[in-house]
């Protein structure tokens, strides 16, 4: 049997081809057998690696995990301390009580101030006296217009209100009139409401544009004249006279 099977191996050579190698290339051969069956060893450094070893996103970023933030640690909330309220302060033994509907500072009603000057001297007129005599309602003023040189009408929806003050001379010389719009300004408040602006007119007794000689003990009618809604109820009159950066007020009726 054992020189059947020497016979047979001889044989068997002869019938598979073999490869004519080096030494060399049989080592290179050999090595790289080697490494293939390394990377089928498990466990092995070069070997086979389970996946969770693997971080996959050294292979494909996208597949990186986000990583979640950690859960906040419970913390009690912080109680406010309670803000003690200060104590109300206790009334001087020497003040008066105070009522409970009652305010604690009363607003003073605005009340015009006494004027310093008379009508005359704001006018700016020295030695005569101005005294107001009486007012009319009209369209027109005067109304035939032969009087005086100019007459005044009154605007769509308005009536005249002409104030009359007697310009006198109660001395015993003669007194030159010379009044100018320009240095004061006159306003009427009617019925206790707004102010009405004087108007600038060319009648010869418009008293703030007058201009005349008044001889001992004489006397002139002038007028002032503004304008007011027409129909309007005159019930009193309170005429305002702006002059050197001060305001008189003079109630006339």
């Amino acid at each position: 049997m054992v020189s059947v099977l020497m016979s047979a191996s001889l044989a068997g050579c002869a019938v598979v081809p073999s490869l004519e190698i080096t030494d060399e290339q049989r080592g290179l051969i050999a090595e790289y057998a080697a490494g293939k069956l390394i990377e089928y060893v498990k466990g092995h450094p070069g070997g086979l690696m389970t996946l969770d070893d693997v971080d996959r996103a050294d292979v494909n970023p996208g597949m990186k995990k986000e990583e979640l933030p950690p859960a906040p640690e419970d913390v009690p909330e912080e109680i406010p301390a309670p803000v003690e309220e200060p104590e109300p302060a206790e009334p001087a033994e020497d003040a008066p009580p105070v009522a409970e509907d009652e305010a604690l500072v009363d607003a003073p009603d605005e009340i015009p101030s006494e004027p310093t000057m008379t009508i005359a001297q704001a006018f700016g007129i020295e030695g005569a006296t101005v005294t107001f005599d009486d007012y009319e309602t009209a369209m027109a003023y005067p109304e035939n217009g032969v009087e005086l040189a100019f007459s005044m009408k009154a605007a769509e929806g308005k009536q005249l209100l002409i104030a009359h003050f007697l310009l006198s001379n109660p001395t015993d010389g003669d007194i030159d009139v010379h009044t100018d719009s320009e240095k004061f300004k006159v306003r009427m408040i009617v019925n206790g409401g707004d102010k009405v602006r004087g108007d600038m007119t060319f009648l010869d007794n418009d008293l703030m544009n007058y201009h005349g000689l008044l001889t001992p003990g004489s006397g002139v009618d002038t007028v002032l004249v503004f304008e007011i809604p027409e129909g309007q109820d005159v019930t009193s009159l309170d005429l305002v006279i702006v002059a050197d950066e001060s305001e008189q007020t003079y109630h006339l009726m």
